[in-house]
């Protein structure tokens, strides 16, 4: 097996892994009203932006690798959570399926161009991009989740 390529599986794993740790940590605590209050019009609660975040990150890391997953982005915005739990049980069962994709990144999936099926940006870019951004999407979206119940919990 080729090392450096296992040694970017491995990397990539360990800062999902991070990612979901944090994305943990938001939710901790949360009431279900917490995780579906919103700062204002045209805003996400946290609800959505886990919800969003981790049906964009399996998106992208498949696309990676020239898979598709079923995924329904216009409901990701409309997403509602009972409770923490059920955002954890989307990390934890979304963390296992992100995980055997990455396991199967080869080099040539790195440098292949990939434009999937239906995407509303007809982005066309190699693997090595579908992957960082996924990456960077979580992030994004995860400061917004921090900032957001920040904001929450400064309401007078």
């Amino acid at each position: 097996m080729d090392t450096a390529i296992q040694s970017l599986r491995d990397g990539f794993k360990q800062v999902l892994a991070e990612q979901h740790d944090a994305w943990r940590k938001v939710l901790e605590g949360l009431s279900p009203e917490a995780l579906n209050w919103s700062p204002g019009s045209e805003m996400n609660s946290i609800a959505v932006l886990v919800t969003h975040a981790i049906g964009a990150e399996e998106f992208l890391i498949a696309t990676a690798v020239g898979e598709s997953v079923e995924r329904d982005r216009d409901a990701e915005f409309r997403a509602e959570a009972p409770d923490a739990a059920a955002l954890l049980r989307l990390i934890d069962e979304s963390s296992a399926r992100t995980a055997a994709l990455l396991d199967r990144v080869t080099p040539e999936d790195l440098s292949a161009i990939r434009q999937p099926a239906g995407d509303r940006l007809n982005r066309r870019h190699p693997g090595t991009w579908w992957l960082l951004h996924a990456v960077e999407h979580s992030r994004e979206h995860l400061g917004q989740a921090l900032l957001t119940r920040q904001l929450y919990e400064s309401r007078a």
